[in-house]
């Protein structure tokens, strides 16, 4: 009588499991380097910060607004015996958002400062430098952005 010993995988039974092995990998690592999650997220956050300094700015004798250095953004109150001071936005303990912790960086038109003054009307300085032209606020990662647009004369941030 012979017994033959069936232990072992087929070539069929391999490749399958190769297959569905390279699918799984390829949406891990797709997943893993997508950064517009973070980016759209981020998007939402900036806008309601930049309403958040032209509301302050509306209920005050300051100008409030966002600079930023592109990896880090901070609110800041402008007047013209005391300078410019960061104030911290609500709900953080640091002075400042660091944006290159999530892989992300920001760019402004014409600049690296938006303000607003007591009407809520968007500078491209601390005052002084009203705004012409409708500005961009470019999120980025890698090649992926988001665009924020303050309009001239309104402020209105959409």
């Amino acid at each position: 009588m012979n017994i033959k010993n069936k232990s072992g995988f087929t070539a069929i039974e391999l490749i399958a499991i190769m297959v569905v092995m390279g699918i799984i990998s390829a949406f891990v690592i797709g997943r893993a380097t997508d950064n517009e999650p973070e980016l759209i997220a981020q998007k939402e956050v900036l806008k309601v910060q930049l309403r958040y300094a032209q509301s302050r700015a509306m209920n005050s004798t300051s100008n409030y607004g966002i600079e930023t250095d592109g990896n880090i953004y901070w609110l800041f109150r402008y007047n013209v015996t005391s300078g410019d001071v960061r104030v911290n936005f609500p709900g953080e303990s640091a002075n400042h958002i660091d944006l290159s912790a999530i892989g992300l960086s920001l760019s402004m038109e014409d600049g690296n400062i938006v303000s607003f003054d007591s009407e809520g009307i968007p500078y491209l300085a601390y005052s002084g430098t009203q705004q012409t032209l409708d500005r961009t606020l470019t999120l980025s990662s890698g090649t992926d952005t988001e665009s924020i647009i303050i309009t001239k004369n309104t402020g209105f941030i959409q």
